[in-house]
């Protein structure tokens, strides 16, 4: 005991790792992930290597007091960094990262609405460094009797030690779960999974892999077996990609190549050119859920309905820019990078194979509107890089808004006025519109918060859902307003429309949004439901079963459309294929089908019934969907099918070259 009271090395190791620890601890608890596991040795390990580390550092400082301070300062940042990161995946669903910084701006845009979200418990996570402060500034000064070259040299050694130790549990097999979606070594070096990332390597380590990355990335190369194609009725002419694999030198493009080509080309169905010639409208609904199938209060929706195939169990997972990432992937079928805003940090790229080139190769004219500006995604940039011949914003559209001001957010009335006066101009048409009538905030008064609230004034819902619900209301008359527009210029009933909510309302309280629907909001990932549905003035009403997302979206238009297209390149599938799968991949790589729940953070799975999985079928499915998520990260973040697009170009070229020769 004296030895600990009069040795300051050891003494403050051991309070600066209790203090660390217990920061770790706690935002577990709060966070609800997994106490009873092994990664909590390997956080316990990883809080002992970074307190010696400190300490070591701070042994060459004389006085205590500032070495205190310096103890402090490094608690306190990792306190708020967890306490962030906790409010964080609370109020978008996904950890941060240095990639998704962009977000900043619109928790910083909604602070009261953010902190709000906090649950009480989260701020247990200030109590170690509320105790560490209390020690430094009332705790009893012990004189060192010891030898601090000595505490150097046994700290120095149990550092080397303790990393040694740590580098152990990425590799031993009891230390890693054989349901876990990646490996703990892969994930080490490549973080590219932030909630993964955080329950097994604890909040603060994390941290600092994600700058480590963001300074110097590494990648993970996963090893692609090369397949032959199987014949399909689908006849595409692979002669120029397999001549560029032989020739392609770059190592991630090789890479890619060898995956892209060799996914499965999937065959023609009974549904194959159902809308054949039609038009089509592809509508992302701001902030809706399944609270807009209250027919009493949304008669535009329910009259959609009416004529349209419904996919009851329909989702749209939440990514780290919800509704631009969500955007993104139902354009192109890609998933968006976990750990970046997608659609900001890689506005530049270009997509042969989005839908608005598909459509303009099929003949169709493309355009694609929004009732906002800029202000939180470039759309006038990304969009026209996809191929919408004509991007229209807010501004474009001549609509008056404030984006300064976003308790005021413009009406989709309006936007759906002038879309309809421009996208029927040249036929056959393909239009991509996205709505914000419907967006947060819901605690303050505005022009659409109030424009339809007394209408549910005899209700017990709070003010915050009726502001909510007047909003709401308003998109649904643009609903309304587009119908009646495409009726008056004769192309109702030759024009197809499909919508999807890009995620539920955020802005709103669990309790609240459970009032008005029927399904539990805390049970897995059933907060994710929304709308989805295919819309044409003629259709019989059916209602589909199977698991469905936005990146299912590509495939099963142009299957229905019956446009050229190569199935290889989307990550989603036909709804209508044979070989559908029914399986929705959430943000964190959590899955669901209708056998199984799997949980990617704890790695745990939850069966629906009395289907089961082997451990290979999971660990199959588990490697399929990374290797998904790798593969589209690493395309994103190469500009994959811009090169693929010049470079199967340019061996065209020169295949043509060749054969005059002969």
């Amino acid at each position: 005991m004296k030895k600990f009271k009069t040795n300051a090395f050891l003494r403050e190791f051991i309070f600066l790792l209790s203090f660390l620890f217990g920061i770790e601890m706690i935002f577990r608890v709060v966070g609800n992930l997994p106490l009873w596991d092994y990664s909590l040795l390997r956080i316990f390990c990883s809080c002992v290597f970074l307190s010696l580390g400190v300490e070591l550092l701070l042994s060459f400082i004389k006085k205590e007091t500032i070495r205190n301070i310096i103890s402090f300062i490094l608690l306190l940042i990792a306190t708020i960094y967890a306490w962030v990161q906790t409010g964080f995946r609370n109020f978008l669903g996904i950890y941060m990262s240095v990639g998704t910084s962009t977000q900043a701006g619109a928790v910083v845009s909604y602070l009261k609405e953010f902190f709000a979200s906090y649950k009480i418990e989260y701020y247990a996570i200030f109590l170690p460094v509320i105790f560490f402060l209390i020690y430094i500034l009332f705790g009893k000064k012990e004189k060192d009797e010891y030898s601090k070259k000595k505490s150097r040299i046994i700290g120095g050694l149990s550092f080397i030690s303790v990393g040694c130790l740590y580098a152990l549990t990425l590799f031993l097999p009891f230390m890693q779960n054989p349901l876990q979606l990646v490996e703990n070594y892969k994930l080490f070096l490549s973080p590219i999974n932030s909630s993964i990332g955080v329950s097994q390597f604890g909040s603060t380590v994390f941290g600092l892999l994600d700058i480590r990355q963001s300074i110097f990335p590494i990648h993970v190369l996963s090893e692609v077996e090369l397949k032959e194609q199987q014949s399909t009725d689908r006849k595409i002419d692979d002669t120029a990609w397999k001549s560029l694999l032989e020739e392609e030198e770059n190592p991630v493009y090789n890479t890619l190549n060898r995956y892209f080509i060799s996914r499965e080309i999937t065959e023609k169905n009974e549904y194959t050119g159902t809308f054949k010639g039609k038009n089509v409208i592809v509508i992302m609904l701001e902030s809706v859920n399944n609270i807009v199938l209250h027919e009493e209060y949304f008669p535009n929706f329910k009259k959609i309905l009416e004529h349209s195939w419904y996919f009851e169990n329909a989702y749209s997972p939440r990514n780290a820019c919800p509704t631009g990432d969500n955007e993104f992937s139902g354009m192109t079928s890609l998933f968006p990078i976990n750990t970046a805003c997608t659609v900001n940090t890689y506005p530049n790229n270009t997509y042969f194979e989005a839908i608005f080139n598909v459509f303009k190769r099929g003949g169709y004219h493309t355009t694609s509107y929004h009732d906002l500006d800029s202000h939180y995604y470039p759309r006038d940039i990304y969009e026209p890089n996809m191929g919408s011949e004509n991007y229209y914003d807010g501004n474009r559209l001549g609509m008056i808004f404030d984006s300064d001001n976003l308790i005021e957010w413009p009406s989709d009335v309006e936007l759906m006025q002038k879309a309809s006066s421009i996208l029927t101009q040249e036929k056959p048409f393909m239009a991509w519109i996205t709505t914000v009538s419907a967006h947060q905030p819901y605690d303050y008064d505005s022009t659409l918060g109030s424009k339809y609230f007394s209408l549910f004034e005899d209700t017990d819902y709070s003010d915050m859902l009726k502001r909510y619900l007047s909003k709401l209301k308003v998109t649904d008359d643009s609903l309304g307003v587009l119908l009646k527009e495409l009726e008056s210029k004769n192309a109702l009933k030759d024009t197809v429309i499909v919508m999807y909510g890009d995620h539920y309302p955020y802005g709103l309280l669990d309790k609240d949004i459970s009032e008005m629907v029927d399904y539990d909001m805390s049970e897995f990932y059933e907060r994710e439901r929304v709308p989805f549905l295919i819309y044409q003035s003629e259709l019989e009403p059916k209602v589909f079963s199977q698991n469905t997302y936005y990146m299912n979206i590509l495939p099963t238009l142009f299957n229905l459309f019956d446009l050229e297209y190569d199935p290889r390149l989307y990550l989603g599938e036909d709804l209508f294929s044979s070989d559908f799968s029914g399986r929705v991949v959430f943000a964190d790589g959590s899955w669901q089908d209708e056998i199984a729940r799997y949980n990617a953070v704890d790695a745990k799975i939850e069966y629906l019934g009395s289907d089961t999985y082997t451990e290979s079928e999971i660990q199959e499915i588990n490697s399929e969907i990374y290797q998904k998520k790798e593969m589209s990260k690493l395309a994103i973040s190469n500009d994959y099918f811009g090169y693929l697009e010049d470079a199967l170009a340019t061996q065209e070229e020169k295949l043509k070259e060749d054969k005059k020769v002969e």
